[in-house]
Parts: structure tokens; sequence; C-alpha cells
């Protein structure tokens, strides 16, 4: 796949960095007011709670990865198993062929992610880790997307709103210099150089056009590019994802993070393996395109905060409960 070359905007030319590199609470900060405009509207002070009455807090923060991945059906996720770190590891009882990928159960933006090599590094990670976790199995699959998808609870059919596609951290070697001066031609890369010189070697260099990938986990922050895939959202693809979201009871609003075989097999509904499910707090990873406009990553912001009020109010009006403020509090703060 060929992609244009990054553009940049007037904020690039100014020497601001491109927003995909801010904090996510600067990225977020437009909608604030409309989501305490909102609890007005509703009377409730945490009314996105109610987004996803299927998922714990709708998945705002300190929310369970395995007990939403419990939600979805067998057919469309990788064998995942939940690990108790207070509990002694019992490596017979883990099914799952190394090299495996091990996360926490509760947190995000790649916090804790780690592939594991074979029976060592995971007691170690296991000694490490301070907190419940789970290990999956690496999808044999290199295509990995993040599909955003909404839906009315009134309604049968939902919407595919953002299609993304991950480019994984590599370089290119040229014979000549090492992979960290390959890496500090590219600002993207230049950022973990730090990071990932704890485990690969960085003083090697690759032969002309080999190329060496740095960085297996489609992470923003471990160097993943967001590519706008936009382009292939279509009625096939969005009636895979009402398939999908029907069977998973109490989800109208998120991303999916998956891997699949091919496009073609995607649009079909075929070979789709769902690594996580991502609830209010999600973002439309399209906007982080490198060639993504700054006033189109906010007004698709502010546009999905409004559909998800609106599910929101729907189903409080209907029954569904919001979590008090200080279970929230609580919840989030472990979520970081």
């Amino acid at each position: 796949m060929n992609y244009r070359p990054e553009r940049k905007g007037i904020l690039q030319r100014l020497g601001i960095k491109h927003h995909e590199y801010w904090p996510w609470w600067l990225l977020v900060m437009p909608i604030w007011p409309l989501w305490i405009f909102y609890m007005f509207r509703t009377l409730k002070i945490t009314w996105f709670t109610a987004v996803n009455p299927g998922m714990e807090d709708s998945g705002f923060l300190g929310e369970s990865k395995i007990k939403i991945l419990n939600s979805i059906p067998e057919q469309y996720k990788p064998k995942t198993i939940f690990i108790s770190y207070q509990n002694a590891l019992a490596t017979n009882a883990i099914d799952i062929p190394f090299p495996l990928i091990a996360k926490p159960d509760i947190g995000g933006r790649g916090r804790k992610i780690r592939v594991i090599q074979n029976v060592e590094e995971l007691l170690q990670y296991h000694e490490e880790v301070h907190e419940d976790y789970m290990v999956q199995e690496i999808i044999p699959y290199d295509l990995e997307l993040g599909v955003f998808y909404i839906r009315m609870p009134y309604e049968s059919k939902g919407k595919v709103v953002s299609l993304s596609e991950k480019e994984f951290l590599k370089v290119e070697g040229d014979g000549t210099l090492s992979v960290k001066q390959l890496m500090l031609l590219d600002y993207r890369s230049s950022l973990q150089i730090e990071r990932l010189g704890k485990g690969i070697d960085l003083d090697e260099v690759l032969p002309q056009g080999t190329v060496k990938l740095l960085e297996p986990i489609g992470n923003h922050c471990r160097g993943t590019i967001f590519r706008d895939r936009g382009d292939l959202i279509s009625d096939p693809l969005c009636e895979v994802f009402d398939t999908i979201s029907k069977s998973i009871e109490g989800f109208y609003y998120g991303r999916f993070d998956l891997r699949v075989r091919s496009m073609e097999d995607l649009i079909e509904g075929e070979h789709i393996q769902i690594m996580e499910l991502n609830g209010i707090t999600a973002d439309a990873a399209h906007i982080f395109d490198p060639n993504a406009r700054l006033r189109d990553a906010l007004y698709i912001q502010i546009l999905n905060c409004i559909q998800s009020f609106k599910i929101a109010r729907y189903n409080i009006r209907n029954g569904a409960k919001t979590t008090p403020v200080l279970e929230l509090y609580r919840k989030s703060i472990n979520g970081f």
C-alpha cells in the first residue's frame, strides 16, 4: 500500500507538532464543555456510563478487559487467559503457544504490554506486573485495524464511522547505517530509541533493502502509524459490524481493535479476531493519521460525543443505571 507523503498544516509550519503527538487530555478538551452540558441535560453527572449498559462503566476507565472479551462470541476473538498476580503462576495451565502477548487487565495506551517469548519471560512478567493481567495468543494475520462503530439502541442498523489501518514501526536498511542511525532519521522512530534499546541491538547494520520490524504491538505510543481507510467503509462492512455488535449485549458505541487476514475477509465478515473492544473513551483512530487535519479531528470528536449523548439519554430513559461519581473516580485512578 502506497500512502501520500505526510502533509504539513499551518501549525506544523509554525513548529507545533501534529495533533497525533498531543497529550490525550488536550485533544479531548474541546468536548469537555459538551460533557458538562449533558450532565445538566440528563441530571446525571456520569451520564456517559449509560452509553454501553452491557459494559462496565461503558468502558470509561478502569474497566476489566477480560470481562469485555468474555462478552464477545468465541469465533471473533483469540484465545485469552486471565491471570491473578496474587496467585502462583501455573505455567502448565497456559495452553497458548509462545510467543504470546501479556497485558494488564485494567489500563490502556500500551501500558505494560509485552511480547513474551518463553516460560522464563512469563514468570518474570508475573513477578514484575503487580496487577491482574491476561495472556493472549498472537494472531497470525499481518493486517491490524481499528473499527469505530456506533448504533442507536432503537435502530437495527448502525454505522462504521472510522476505519484505520495500523502501520507498525520499522526501518529499512541501507547497508551502511545502524538501526539507531536509521531511527534518528525519522522523528516517530527517534522517540522510541531509549525504550527499544533495552530489547534490540541498535548497532546492527541491516543489508540494503532489509526491513526490520521494531515494534509488533500496534499502539500509537509505541510508534504505530494510524492510516485512514475510510474509503473502504461501505454498507456491507457496516452489516458485518451490525452482526458482531448485536451479539454483544448492551454495546452501542466504541472501537474494535482487531486483526484480519485481508480487507476482503473483513468485508465478508471472515477471519476477524478482536483483540480488544474499547468503549466510551475510545477514539476514532483515523483522526491520528499523519495527514489528518486538526479541525477535522476536533469535528469528529464533537460529533461522536453528540452521538454518545443520544445513546445514553435513550438508555437512561429506559432504565439504564449510571455509575456513582466516587466509584467511577476510584476506578479511573486504577485505570492509569
